[in-house]
């Protein structure tokens, strides 16, 4: 069998939500899945690649294969560290664009005093409501309000606990043809508690998209302010996610952190 070119990566996370991101070319599914194995492998919640970008201006693209071998359109952790990647390879700074497949993305760096990245601030609309949507899970009637960040979403006002997520989520997400992010959002004065199972990767520390889809559906029922960031505590830490009072615009801003650097022949 021929050996496999070993490969140079680099692990980041954002709020605990992990990835390994390569440079291109774009590698096969399988291949994805074997280095997120969390025993076997690398381990990680999925493998972005940064591609040649799409339009012009922008100064990559990225790529997405969540840890099952699926692909996603956009993943706002994702996202962010890929951004910090950029300004730590290749020195970019400042805004950026960033291409996806749900369309270009624009980014800040945000650096401290000393000149370290602290932040990245992320334009991740438009958000688009799409209605309620009614499950049924082992006998309980469930209504969801749909949202989608390029991606789709079934947010939940429930409990924001692992063990609702664990028993509802995987449920939900096999109801939706395709597949859907489940998040169980609680909002209250001082922000909103969020847990997300995410479609081909399951529970998760923190969704970047979650966290905007679940304050989108908070601000559309007057439950959370538009126009002001809104703190989305997820197990991982807290995003700020500030809704436009059209509910289409959507900023992100949240930490994304370099964990180490490696090579593997998986």
């Amino acid at each position: 069998m021929m050996r496999r070119v070993p490969l140079p990566f680099v692990k980041y996370h954002g709020l605990g939500n992990d990835f390994v991101v390569v440079d291109g070319p774009l590698m096969d599914a399988e291949r994805a899945r074997r280095i997120c194995d969390r025993r076997r492998g690398v381990g990680a919640d999925g493998v972005l690649t940064v591609l040649p970008p799409r339009t012009a201006g922008a100064a990559a693209t990225m790529h997405i294969f969540n840890s099952d071998g699926s692909v996603a359109a956009m993943c706002g952790n994702g996202i962010r560290c890929v951004a910090r990647h950029l300004a730590d390879t290749r020195g970019l700074d400042g805004d950026l664009v960033i291409d996806t497949d749900s369309g270009p993305k624009r980014c800040t760096i945000h650096r401290g005093p000393g000149g370290a990245v602290e932040a990245v601030s992320v334009e991740m609309g438009p958000a688009r409501l799409e209605g309620e949507q009614p499950f049924r899970v082992d006998g309980e009637a469930l209504r969801a309000l749909r949202v989608s960040m390029g991606n789709p979403h079934a947010v939940l006002f429930d409990a924001p606990e692992r063990a609702r997520a664990l028993a509802v989520g995987p449920a939900i997400e096999r109801l939706v043809p395709g597949g859907v992010n489940v998040g169980f959002a609680r909002p209250g004065p001082s922000g909103i508690d969020l847990v997300v199972w995410e479609r081909g990767a399951g529970l998760t520390d923190a969704c970047g998209t979650g966290a905007c889809a679940a304050a989108v559906a908070s601000v559309s029922r007057g439950l959370a302010r538009a126009g002001v960031p809104v703190e989305v505590r997820l197990p991982g830490g807290a995003l700020a996610i500030t809704v436009a009072p059209d509910l289409v615009g959507v900023t992100m801003r949240g930490p994304a952190e370099r964990a180490f650097t490696g090579e593997t022949d998986l």
